[in-house]
């Protein structure tokens, strides 16, 4: 029986959906980010956002999050953003802070401005945040 819900779950698994929200910290000083530009934050390629550098945030290898994140707006594969950084570290540029949840990501939303992150929408009940952009991962 075990098996056949396994199997189950691993064929509908794809018909769901996950929608991933790109906030900001309530205070941030844009409305709307298009994508070039979240792209280019997010590979330290623009660090200020007006005079203040920006705190960017990305969750933990492996997630389904950072992988929706990866594919659909980095527009990068796992290995190619690690070549990526690889090369970038010798230019002065760093990756995104990791947060091992999103508890940890709203604590640096409150208390880091400008700050950066992303999560799934139904992660942000309750919480004060600018959303900057939002996407519909497959």
């Amino acid at each position: 029986m075990l098996k056949y819900f396994i199997v189950f779950i691993s064929i509908t698994g794809g018909l769901f959906s996950l929608e991933l929200v790109v906030i900001g910290d309530k205070n941030f000083p844009e409305n709307n980010l298009s994508k070039e530009t979240l792209k280019a934050i997010f590979l330290d390629k623009k660090r200020f956002i007006g005079e203040s550098k920006v705190l960017v945030m990305n969750h933990e290898h492996e997630k389904p999050l950072r992988i929706c994140f990866e594919k659909n707006i980095l527009e990068k594969s796992e290995k190619s953003l690690e070549r990526y950084w690889r090369k970038a570290y010798y230019q002065g540029k760093r990756p995104p802070k990791i947060v091992s949840s999103n508890e940890m990501l709203f604590l640096y939303l409150q208390s880091v401005q400008p700050s950066i992150g992303y999560v799934d929408v139904n992660a942000t009940l309750d919480k004060e945040f600018k959303v900057l952009y939002q996407i519909e991962c497959e």
